[in-house]
């Protein structure tokens, strides 16, 4: 149980920015026939641009997920009971100036498995943002911004309840530190858009001293330290408008992350078998087909499927998610 605990908690933390606004092609206006592109940006990678200084961004949304099951070390998949979980989140970005800006990303979670179910605030992510280009029409110079990111565990994850099944455990404890670098570029195809961009994230957590029943395992009498394998994200991503207002889009991740190993006393069973900690490598890949339909260049709404297609170390999922961003 405490292994699947710790694959189910990898799901509901994952450092993603989560609905990543984009910029406005307001400057098209004169040289396209057809109309000015609106887009409000796929589901999971940040944004490829800052927000404008003096117009931030805020972006709630509420997703609904079900995990049914999980992936064992040889890539094998096994169903398990049904763990629900209801997540509102809110994306709230800010420019500083015309290069540099700022996105925070704060969520909670309710929980719900086998008539057991908690609600807890997630980790909290934060991000600086450095925008190197901007898309430049009739070039090959498309947008590229570097993101800073850190990640503050406002999460629950240790001396957890064993009668609540894993359902409070959401946070990882560890302080994570790493970067994000995206590019993103415009195409013009016949009368419509297609917009590309590819993101490569990576993540170095720090240890984690836990006890007790914790997000990584272990139980009565455990006390040490967990060291979070450091995590590799990619990421990518379209968008294709149909017409102004409605777009479809996509997102693939692949994630990796190394063996997560535990030093000190894990705890021990009746029988005095040390209780499990930690988790070998990671790797898990999803997709997500999403429909945009844009009020305005400033406003819209973005509703997704987001699933699992295959994994190692990692549970299996489906979830559904609405939002609604507006720039001001």
């Amino acid at each position: 149980m405490n292994d699947r605990l710790l694959k189910l908690l990898l799901l509901f933390c994952l450092p993603l920015a989560l609905f990543g606004r984009q910029r406005t092609y307001d400057h098209l206006e004169p040289t396209h026939p057809a109309y000015v592109p609106w887009f409000t940006g796929t589901l999971l990678p940040p944004s490829a641009v800052n927000a404008s200084p003096g117009h931030p961004i805020l972006a709630p949304f509420v997703s609904f997920t079900v995990t049914y099951g999980e992936y064992d070390d040889n890539w094998n998949f096994k169903g398990t009971p049904n763990t629900w979980a209801i997540n509102p989140y809110l994306e709230y970005l800010f420019g500083i100036n015309d290069h540099i800006g700022v996105d925070i990303y704060a969520s909670f979670i309710s929980n719900f498995k086998k008539g057991q179910s908690s609600t807890h605030l997630q980790d909290t992510t934060l991000l600086l943002g450095f925008q190197i280009a901007r898309d430049t029409p009739n070039t090959w110079i498309p947008d590229i911004r570097l993101l800073l990111e850190e990640l503050v565990p406002t999460g629950n994850y240790q001396k957890l309840d064993p009668k609540k099944l894993g359902t409070d455990a959401t946070g990882q404890g560890s302080f994570q530190t790493g970067f994000n670098l995206i590019v993103q570029k415009l195409f013009p195809i016949n009368n419509n858009y297609l917009l590309l961009k590819w993101t490569l994230a990576y993540l170095f957590p720090a240890p984690v001293h836990v006890k007790g029943l914790n997000a990584y395992g272990g139980g009565k009498g455990t006390s040490g330290k967990v060291f979070p394998g450091q995590t590799l994200f990619f990421y990518f991503s379209g968008e294709y408008s149909l017409t102004q207002r409605w777009v479809v889009g996509f997102d693939s991740l692949f994630e990796y992350q190394q063996k997560t190993p535990f030093s000190g006393n894990p705890g021990h069973m009746l029988d005095g078998t040390p209780l499990p900690i930690g988790r070998g490598p990671l790797v898990q890949l999803t997709l997500s087909p999403q429909v945009e339909y844009n009020l305005s260049s400033t406003s819209g709404f973005l509703f997704a499927l987001w699933a699992t297609v295959l994994g190692r170390n990692s549970s299996a999922f489906a979830t559904a998610v609405a939002a609604y961003y507006i720039c001001f």
